[in-house]
């Protein structure tokens, strides 16, 4: 059903509008001042507005300009009286999609009504479309050739066409809401919308406003009528990441729109039904939170009919050489640069407490401080990386066993190479390196 809302001062014309039109399968709203309409406008989503030119309160045109600036933003029909013909052509340019002039004949509005409905349809669609070829496909956005992110893969493919609820645990910085991206591409509500909000950066008043929206007047400076990242999310993926975060209050809230699909929003009485798709991700481990009372139970089993574990890189050393080249690919502009094999095996042995957020990072730095036409070498990265920590945390014994350069050997290896940049003036390489002298000496004697 295509909404419709009528805004005119005459009272007898917008109630003989909303009559005629709602017996054409139209559902109306009715406003007789602009500063109505508007408010009208901030508290639901409308498909095609008839607005008058001529308002008790506001000009016709600058009403359009500031309807244009909204979420989802309506077409426009004008309505214009005799002598108006010159406001209504400049309306258009405005981005109106139409005009009439009154009196007004109900199929001929009903008509232009539905063609403007189906102009929002395919900017809308339009705009879908662009935002999916902007995007990098799936595969290549999980990048790798681990068997944890061939299983990630398959998990995807399996879950995606439903409806079902995902939780996504792994740390900070392993792709949490890339995978949750990757289903909302791989479902049927593709061409919808993907809405994501981190819950832990938000304090508990501001994030129920976020969640649910606001009536104007629910608490201080609360001006407008605000509409909740839910209700935007109306038929397509809502993705709650760092649930953990989460305070009470709002889990309990929360778990009634994950159970009914309803909520209401902030100072409002009305019943706000949604139809949404709830993907769910956190760092932390719920069921140790449940234990502690800092998650709900119920909110949990809710949330987490199907779970994909996102391991960290330091679990799957076998994708850091494509990601790095991934990460610099999407930095070059013509350039062809590529990793030395020291470069690469610095980052295999490095255990990324970051996960990939930080070897994107890393990579990024080392391309920009990169003087070689060609290479990026050791001497590109941080001291942090390579004095870093590089002992294996899952249990498997690596390094030479995997044909990698130790700590020591790469340490010393950059070092000769910024003693050779530095001409041998040992004094100028402690100092470009960051290091005394002492510590220079004592490296170099090492493993002599």
């Amino acid at each position: 059903m295509i909404r419709l809302l009528v805004i005119d001062d005459e009272v007898r014309v917008v109630d003989g509008l909303a009559k005629r039109l709602s017996r054409e399968g139209f559902q109306v709203g009715k406003a007789y001042t602009g500063g109505q309409g508007l408010e009208a406008l901030r508290k639901d989503i409308f498909d095609v507005v008839v607005l008058d030119i001529r308002l008790p309160d506001i000009e016709g045109t600058e009403l359009l300009t500031k309807i244009r600036t909204l979420y989802s933003a309506p077409e426009v029909i004008m309505l214009t009286g005799y002598g108006s013909i010159e406001t209504a052509i400049r309306s258009m340019k405005l981005g109106a999609y139409d005009y009439l002039q009154k009196p007004v004949r109900s199929a001929e509005l009903a008509e232009l009504i539905r063609r403007a409905h189906e102009k929002k349809l395919l900017r809308e669609q339009n705009a879908v479309l662009e935002e999916r070829l902007n995007r990098i496909d799936v595969h290549d956005r999980l990048v790798g050739v681990s068997k944890q992110i061939r299983r990630i893969r398959k998990l995807i493919s399996i879950v995606a066409p439903s409806n079902t609820p995902v939780l996504i645990v792994g740390e900070t910085g392993t792709g949490k809401e890339l995978v949750a991206r990757a289903i909302h591409d791989g479902s049927p509500r593709s061409h919808q919308a993907f809405v994501a909000v981190n819950t832990s950066t938000f304090q508990e008043s501001i994030l129920e406003s976020e969640l649910f929206g606001h009536r104007r007047g629910a608490f201080t400076g609360a001006d407008t009528d605000k509409v909740g990242l839910l209700e935007i999310a109306h038929q397509g993926i809502f993705f709650a990441d760092e649930i953990g975060d989460m305070s009470a209050a709002v889990q309990a809230k929360f778990l009634r729109v994950v159970e009914t699909g309803t909520f209401r929003k902030l100072g409002g009485t009305r019943e706000i039904k949604v139809d949404v798709r709830f993907i769910s991700a956190t760092n932390k481990y719920l069921q140790t939170e449940m234990e502690k009372g800092m998650f709900r139970d119920d909110l949990f089993y809710r949330l987490s009919t199907f779970i994909i574990h996102v391991p960290p890189l330091r679990e799957r050393p076998d994708d850091i050489p494509l990601l790095a080249d991934y990460f610099l690919q999407k930095l070059m502009r013509g350039e062809k640069k590529m990793l030395t094999d020291e470069a690469i095996n610095l980052l295999m042995s490095y255990n990324w407490p970051g996960n990939v957020r930080e070897l994107a990072n890393v990579i990024e730095r080392a391309f920009l401080l990169s003087e070689s036409s060609t290479l990026i070498g050791l001497e590109e990265f941080s001291t942090s990386i390579i004095a870093g920590d590089t002992s294996p945390k899952n249990g498997r014994t690596r390094g030479r066993e995997a044909g990698l350069l130790r700590l020591k050997e790469i340490e010393k290896e950059h070092i000769k190479r910024t003693l050779k940049i530095a001409g041998g003036n040992k004094s100028e390489t402690a100092r470009l390196l960051g290091i005394s002298r002492k510590k220079l000496y004592d490296s170099l004697d090492e493993g002599d």
